[in-house]
């Protein structure tokens, strides 16, 4: 065998190659109890839209009631604008069902009906977790654009409505308003369709449009109830005083605020009101641990922000004066949801722990956090790092194997289940063997190689563990002319002090060969493949 150009021997023929580590690009995927909660707050969502349209057609046919009590002609003018309000308001929410039909037919690629000829739901649908799909229909072809230019135009009309003097405040009142100020996470201003629908998934998406028929239905009520109050107290005949809650919305987003009105149906526009509220069930007596909510007009506008997901009641009275002189307390109690904005990529291949180091875990519910908890079937171990979050730890026996993350929560008291995902166990990738940290080619001078006189072992950029490598031990064979030195074995990452004085004498176009290269982790222990060097002049 010639010595001029790298020459070898039968058994070094992987000298001059190097190992690229294959790993894996870890993501987080959609889990199935997130989608199981966008289906039930979708169905929380129906039920609610149910109830507010069945409150608002009491308030249309109290309102037809009075003009056959009072003549039409005291009434005309409130009955002409509330005729107006529900066509406009059905009108929007005709709309809005036709283009989740059109959204659901997209995305799915089937029909939007079940056999029994009813919409689907988000429960029914095939592609909850579909991003790409949603956001191509709602961004890409502009129906979100659409949306929000007739919730704009639906928004100005019930504005119309009302009176110059109270517009400000009806506007805070009803919401809808798609040209405020929105940010995402990292505090960057997005318009109101990008916020919403971009990116977001198909159980999102089709959930967010349940919640603006809502909006719109709510808004509706609103202007419902201002058009009432236009007719004065004394022409109006009311059989009893009621306090009543009006919310924008009873889901809202974590980071946004829920907002609502609490109102009574009777009032005297020259009294003001007083609310008392705190959070809780029951019914509140005194103003005891309780917030002051001033209001004029029958109305006191109540804010409370939001920063936690969960379900939440508050309850409360209003306090104002009777005819007699007299206080008269209303009580009031009402419930609402906060849920985070949820947009996730899902590599349905990738639900992946690697044996023998902690693997990170983010479990979401349709809780808070602090109440989840874990367990595992098929073997492993785990720590808990925080609210939500888990150090899985299996071992390499395990490899190739399935484990299961079981998923439960602490509700009232008892650990209710809810759900679980599948994990593929794989060993940890082989590091690559390099020289003085950095070195990956095969001809190197002698100040260059001593110059960081060790190996190291590198896992490589990509791969998303902080995963350390020992070098216990490697050989190093000198290959002069053909011919093959013995061996020195080194005990330890550094050069010996053998091998130094071996490179220092050798002549370029002296072979190194670095072979038996042991390494360990908490991974556990490998051997590595050779490196080979060329020494130039």
């Amino acid at each position: 065998m010639g010595a001029t150009n790298c020459p070898e021997t039968p058994r070094q023929r992987m000298i001059g190659m190097m190992y690229l580590v294959l790993t894996a690009l870890l993501a987080l995927n959609v889990s199935k109890d997130i989608l199981n909660a966008f289906s039930i707050v979708d169905g929380a969502l129906y039920t609610s839209n149910q109830i507010t349209v069945s409150k608002n057609n009491q308030d249309y046919a109290e309102l037809n009631r009075q003009k056959s009590i009072l003549g039409e002609e005291k009434v005309a003018e409130a009955f002409e604008k509330a005729n107006q309000l529900k066509e406009l308001s059905d009108e929007i929410v005709k709309y809005i069902e036709a283009l989740k039909i059109k959204y659901i037919e997209f995305v799915e690629g089937t029909s939007a009906y079940n056999e029994d000829g009813t919409v689907k739901t988000v429960v029914d649908l095939k592609s909850k977790d579909n991003s790409s799909k949603s956001t191509n229909f709602m961004i890409n072809e502009e129906n979100a654009m659409e949306l929000k230019g007739r919730i704009e135009k639906y928004r100005n009309q019930l504005l119309a409505f009302v009176n110059e003097d109270d517009r400000a405040a009806m506007a805070e009142t009803i919401g809808l308003d798609v040209n405020a100020k929105f940010k995402n996470a990292t505090g960057t201003p997005e318009n109101w369709e990008t916020h919403y629908f971009d990116g977001v998934i198909f159980a999102a998406g089709v959930t967010l449009l349940n919640k603006t028929v809502g909006e719109v239905r709510n808004a509706e009520s609103g202007i419902l109830k201002y058009i009432i109050r236009s007719i004065t107290l004394s022409d109006f005949k009311f059989s009893n005083v009621t306090a009543k809650v009006i919310p924008k919305s009873q889901i809202v987003f974590r980071g946004e605020s829920y907002e609502a009105d609490i109102i009574v149906a009777a009032y005297d526009d020259k009294q003001p009101i007083e609310a008392w509220w705190r959070m809780g069930t029951g019914v509140l007596s005194s103003t005891q641990g309780a917030s002051l909510v001033k209001g004029d007009e029958g109305i006191a506008r109540l804010r409370i922000p939001t920063n936690n997901v969960g379900d939440y009641n508050y309850t409360g009275f209003i306090k104002m004066t009777g005819t007699d002189g007299l206080p008269q307390y209303h009580n009031f109690n009402a419930v609402y949801s906060v849920m985070a904005p949820s947009a996730t990529a899902a590599a349905d291949k990738m639900n992946v722990l690697y044996a023998g180091i902690e693997n990170p875990i983010s479990v979401s519910a349709s809780v808070s956090a602090d109440k989840v908890s874990i367990s595992l079937t098929g073997g492993g171990s785990y720590t808990q790092a925080g609210p939500g979050k888990f150090n899985v730890t299996v071992p390499e026996s395990l490899a190739g194997k399935l484990v299961t993350i079981n998923i439960a929560a602490n509700i009232d008291g008892k650990t209710q289940p809810m759900g679980s995902n599948d994990f593929r166990v794989k060993r940890v990738p082989d590091p690559v063997a390099v020289l003085g940290g950095n070195f990956k080619g095969t001809k190197i001078s002698k100040p260059e190689l001593l110059a960081n006189p060790f190996i190291t072992a590198d896992m490589g950029t990509d791969f998303v563990y902080d995963l350390r490598w020992t070098v216990n031990s490697y050989q190093v064979t000198f290959i002069i002319k053909g011919i093959e030195d013995p061996p020195i074995t080194c005990k330890s990452r550094q050069f010996s002090e053998a091998v130094i004085n071996k490179i220092n004498s050798c002549s370029a176009g002296t072979v190194i060969y670095f072979q038996d290269i042991r390494v360990s982790s908490i991974a556990g222990s490998r051997t590595l493949n050779p490196i080979s060097v060329l020494i130039k002049q």
